[in-house]
């Protein structure tokens, strides 16, 4: 059974002068996309992103949505930490009091949502209607859905006051019981040759023993360590793991031999410490074996992969991949056009972004450095992919 609820953001009534407005935006260019959203054991609740891609800046959004309401209601729409939090948002739920049939938001003073990709535009708060409804130790889920009916269309306003459809991606909130392992995702550039990944636990009473199944890619070096993780502290250093490898991983044994550990909620057992595989740039998953973790002797089946990945990301004119960009980097274009030694990333090494490493890059590097000339092309200062089209490359 799913409730429909209307995400009411506009400044004007949908009319039918209006409504010949409206242009249809399912080409693939506007998009309102959920995201996805755990509720962890032992909370009641998540934060469902949801995020607009549009080419213009707007000033309204509306919607529908449909979920699950015997496992889930939606409860509040949340600016704090969003695009949306300083534009003034004015919201005017419908009814009163959650859980809401309609919203209504208005960016006041003139604001308007920025144009731009996936831009965080307001969280979801989506609350369970009751903790029980989660089977012991499993999960229980619901898709989280976009719709549009004749009563509230999916739409986006500009400044102009034109309207266009856009594409829905649907979202997902997943609610899980104890105990439950996972591995953090996370996501790199050239500048980063080694992550650190942390492994989490969800107990709901103290355990002696903790063991696991990796599986991962044949590129991938991966080591544990367990020093300063929320484990060491709270064994105060008195632990034994071991390690045996398999034919696709590896199998972790980690024991407290100072006695149970109190129950957790998120804290990490160790951490994962994993080199910049050969073939990046690219994605590789960490998987957490079936039937092979335990607390204790009790089995865990809420087991939550990892994901890393590599971007083929760098800052203009940091030749060397330390992250700024000095007289080292001047050195390391010399070295690279004039005596042969490879570049990290070339791409980075190309600062006036002409498709060629040469000595104009060592002066425009120079220039920058000491005359005051302007900043390189982009990406910079912050890592990012290159927007030009040359036969350079990074990773």
């Amino acid at each position: 059974m799913f409730t429909t609820l209307a995400l009411v953001l506009s400044c004007l009534a949908f009319s039918p002068t209006l409504a010949a407005q409206v242009n249809n935006g399912s080409f693939g260019g506007p998009v309102i996309e959920l995201g996805d959203a755990i509720i962890f054991p032992g909370e009641d609740h998540a934060l469902l992103p949801l995020l607009i891609t549009s080419e213009t800046d707007i000033v309204s959004w509306q919607m529908g949505l449909e979920y699950d309401e015997l496992l889930l209601s939606f409860d509040e729409v949340i600016f704090a930490g969003t695009e949306s939090e300083m534009l003034q948002p004015i919201l005017i739920p419908s009814p009163a009091l959650p859980p809401y049939l309609g919203l209504q938001v208005i960016y006041a003073g003139g604001n308007s949502l920025p144009a731009g990709s996936s831009v965080l535009a307001a969280y979801l708060k989506m609350s369970l209607v009751d903790i029980n409804l989660i089977p012991d130790g499993s999960s229980a889920g619901s898709g989280v859905g976009g719709i549009a009916n004749e009563s509230n269309p999916v739409l986006l306003t500009d400044l102009s006051g034109n309207t266009v459809i856009p594409t829905v991606i649907p979202g997902a909130v997943t609610a899980f019981d104890f105990p439950l392992f996972l591995i953090e995702s996370q996501q790199a550039t050239a500048l980063d040759t080694v992550l650190s990944i942390p492994i989490r636990a969800w107990t709901d009473g103290p355990v002696t023993t903790f063991a696991m199944g990796l599986e991962y890619d044949e590129w991938i070096v991966c080591e544990l360590t367990i020093q300063g993780s929320d484990f060491d502290d709270l064994t105060q250093g008195q632990w034994t793991v071991s390690e045996q490898p398999t034919a696709t991983g590896i199998e972790i044994t980690l024991e407290s031999t100072g006695g149970p550990v109190p129950a957790l909620s998120g804290e990490t057992l160790g951490f994962l410490v994993i080199a910049m595989p050969l073939s990046v740039p690219g994605s590789w998953v960490i998987d957490l074996a079936d039937g092979a973790s335990f607390v204790d002797q009790s089995p865990v089946g809420n087991l939550l992969d990892g994901v890393i990945t590599w971007w083929d990301h760098f800052i203009r004119g940091d030749a060397n991949l330390d992250g700024s960009i000095d007289l080292a980097d001047v050195d390391t274009i010399l070295a690279g056009a004039y005596r042969g030694i490879p570049f990290p990333c070339p791409d980075a090494a190309d600062i006036n972004d002409d498709g060629a490493i040469d000595i104009s890059d060592a002066i425009t590097a120079l220039q920058y450095l000491f005359s005051g000339s302007p900043q390189p092309p982009a990406p910079f200062p912050d890592p990012g992919p290159d927007s030009t089209d040359d036969p350079l490359d990074c990773l």
